[in-house]
């Protein structure tokens, strides 16, 4: 049995791209939500669940040949608490719940080690959040860790709390992970980023 249950956030509809899915663009030859599947889905006692929704049947088709669950939230336009709500909705019961967007080009394998390292060291934290390094500005980053028992806090609080809305209501759950690595903090949201990122 796994102790812990990863969802992987692939169902936004990438606006900012135009009319390209930025999760189906290339990265050092690989599809992007390829690379985050891939790179999840190789942490020890874990199990991926992709939430797909804009364009799920392309999405659904590059990420066929791997051991990961899809599962598809209609509901995918009303927003990423949505896709969060029915991705931990569909996981497996389990120790603790890593939430990742799919589009981290950088994040390792490695930062995902470190922050689960850093969840498990901190029981009185419930949620645990890379952020980073204070000499480069407080940023939080992605993924985060959530506890059973804060998984079961957003469940309860319906679809329109998410993670975030619990984050700030009750701060004093977060474990803060601070780090320098930009495998957290950089994503894909624009011709332009995926064009640094290839450059």
């Amino acid at each position: 049995m796994s102790n812990i249950s990863i969802i992987l956030l692939a169902a936004g509809q990438s606006v900012r791209m135009g009319k390209t899915n930025k999760l189906l663009l290339p990265i050092n030859g690989e599809p992007l939500v390829c690379r985050s599947a891939r790179i999840l889905s190789s942490l020890s006692d874990s199990r991926v669940y992709v939430v797909l929704g804009h364009e799920a049947d392309k999405v659904g088709e590059a990420l066929a040949d791997m051991e990961i669950v899809l599962t598809i939230n209609e509901l995918y336009l009303k927003g990423q608490r949505g896709s969060v709500f029915h991705g931990l909705s569909r996981a497996n019961i389990t120790e603790n719940y890593m939430i990742a967007p799919a589009d981290l080009p950088r994040l390792s394998l490695n930062d995902c080690k470190n922050l689960l390292d850093a969840h498990k060291s901190k029981r009185q934290g419930q949620i645990t959040i890379p952020m980073q390094d204070p000499k480069n500005g407080s940023k939080r980053g992605n993924p985060i860790i959530l506890s059973n028992a804060a998984r079961n806090m957003v469940i309860d609080g319906g679809l329109n709390l998410g993670c975030r809305g619990l984050i700030d209501r009750q701060p004093e759950l977060i474990n803060s992970y601070v780090t320098k690595s930009d495998g957290f903090f950089y994503d894909i949201d624009t011709p332009l980023s995926y064009e640094n990122e290839n450059t």
